[in-house]
């Protein structure tokens, strides 16, 4: 059986099945358009696919179909319904990892990059940001850098690269920019912030 070469082979597949995935209604061709991000062609291309592998239901309605997950499909149930379950938990596992490894605890703990923009380009570097109560506390947390950068390399296939600041020096000119940013696009996994 190859049906997964067929589901999964393309990425507009993977992100039409997001879309469905995450949707609580059927949802018209369009509609997967518009919130999977991709050109109409690629879309009706991929709801054909999914739908002649029986992954993706179809129904007629006058003039236009509309379209859910099938989930009496075995592959869908047993492979790819488990894969989405788990990307979906990725942030609160990263929060968890994060809490466990780095001690002491830092007060907040955020991500900025592609991964938190949710780029298509966010294979690669986890852009981790941690603020600690006193400088005493930062530079204690970096003996547990290396086993951090370890699990999540192990863990999610990332590389890490980590800002460590501390609430006296936050206001400093240099993290301005990085401030910026976090409001901008970042993740806060915990913690909150003064």
């Amino acid at each position: 059986m190859h049906g997964l070469n067929r589901i999964l082979g393309k990425t507009s597949h993977l992100k039409v099945l997001r879309v469905l995935y995450g949707a609580d209604e059927k949802l018209t061709g369009r509609e997967v358009q518009r919130r999977a991000g991709l050109s109409n062609r690629a879309v009706m291309l991929a709801l054909e696919d999914l739908a002649l592998s029986r992954v993706v239901l179809r129904e007629d309605h006058g003039n236009a179909y509309h379209f859910e997950l099938n989930k009496k499909n075995y592959l869908f149930v047993k492979g790819i319904k488990p894969a989405l379950e788990a990307e979906n938990e990725f942030w609160d596992d990263l929060r968890k990892t994060v809490r466990r490894l780095v001690i002491p605890r830092p007060e907040a703990a955020m991500v900025t990059g592609p991964l938190a923009r949710n780029d298509e380009l966010s294979e690669g570097t986890l852009e981790l940001h941690l603020l600690f109560a006193a400088g005493r506390q930062r530079l204690r947390a970096y003996n547990c850098i290396d086993r951090l950068k370890t699990q999540i390399q192990d863990r999610y296939a990332l590389s890490v690269s980590t800002t460590f600041m501390d609430i006296r020096t936050m206001d400093a000119p240099e993290y301005q920019p990085l401030w910026r940013r976090i409001a901008r696009e970042g993740i806060l996994l915990y913690g909150k912030l003064p």
